[in-house]
């Protein structure tokens, strides 16, 4: 059943794609995983400090701890204080 109600779709012009989304081909995606990872132990009611948590994640997840490291403290992990605010919150 039609309603009435037009819809106006924009097309790309013949011939075009959309933008890929853009990587950094230096960043090892496991860095990603490995992010979360450590704030959800820094999370829990019994973690140990940030150093720990980090070197043990490295050895677990057979991380280059220095890579890991580095990308920590540089523009790559922007959201990494926000992760560590959380983590260190209380609450659920």
């Amino acid at each position: 059943m039609a309603t009435g109600r037009r819809v106006a779709v924009k097309l790309a012009p013949a011939g075009t794609t959309a933008a890929p989304a853009v990587r950094d081909p230096e960043v090892d995606p496991a860095f990603h995983r490995a992010i979360l990872k450590v704030a959800i132990e820094l999370k829990k009611p019994s973690a140990r400090s940030y150093d720990e948590v980090v070197d043990a994640t490295v050895r677990a997840m057979r991380l280059d701890g220095a890579a890991f490291r580095r990308y920590l403290g540089e523009n790559g992990a922007r959201n990494m204080g926000l992760l560590l605010a959380a983590a260190r919150a209380g609450g659920p």
